[in-house]
C-alpha cells in the first residue's frame, strides 16, 4: 500500500536558469496527494541537464522507498529520456 492515494507526473517545464550539475534543460514534477487532502505536494523532480544526465531530486524522502512513487518516477525518467 502506498503512502499517497494519487501520484502524477504530468507537469513538465523547460528551464534554462536553474543549475544542478549543469544547466537544466527540462524537468518533470512528481505531484502526490494523500487520501482526503485536496492539496497535493511535489514529492520529487526528474531533471534532464544539458549534458544529458537525468537526476531525481527528492522533496519527500518517503518517495525513495514507496513503490507507487517509484513507478511514477521511473515513468517520468523514461519520458524525459525519450523527449531528448
Amino acid at each position: 500500500m502506498s503512502y499517497w492515494s494519487e501520484i502524477k507526473n504530468t507537469y513538465e517545464e523547460t528551464a534554462f536558469n536553474a543549475v544542478i550539475d549543469g544547466a537544466v534543460v527540462k524537468s518533470i514534477s512528481i505531484d502526490a496527494w494523500r487520501e482526503g487532502n485536496e492539496n497535493g505536494s511535489v514529492i520529487a523532480k526528474v531533471i534532464l541537464t544539458t549534458s544529458d544526465d537525468v537526476c531525481v531530486i527528492y522533496n519527500d524522502n518517503i518517495a525513495r522507498t514507496d513503490t507507487y512513487a517509484q513507478e511514477v518516477i521511473q515513468e517520468a525518467v523514461q519520458a524525459i529520456k525519450r523527449s531528448d
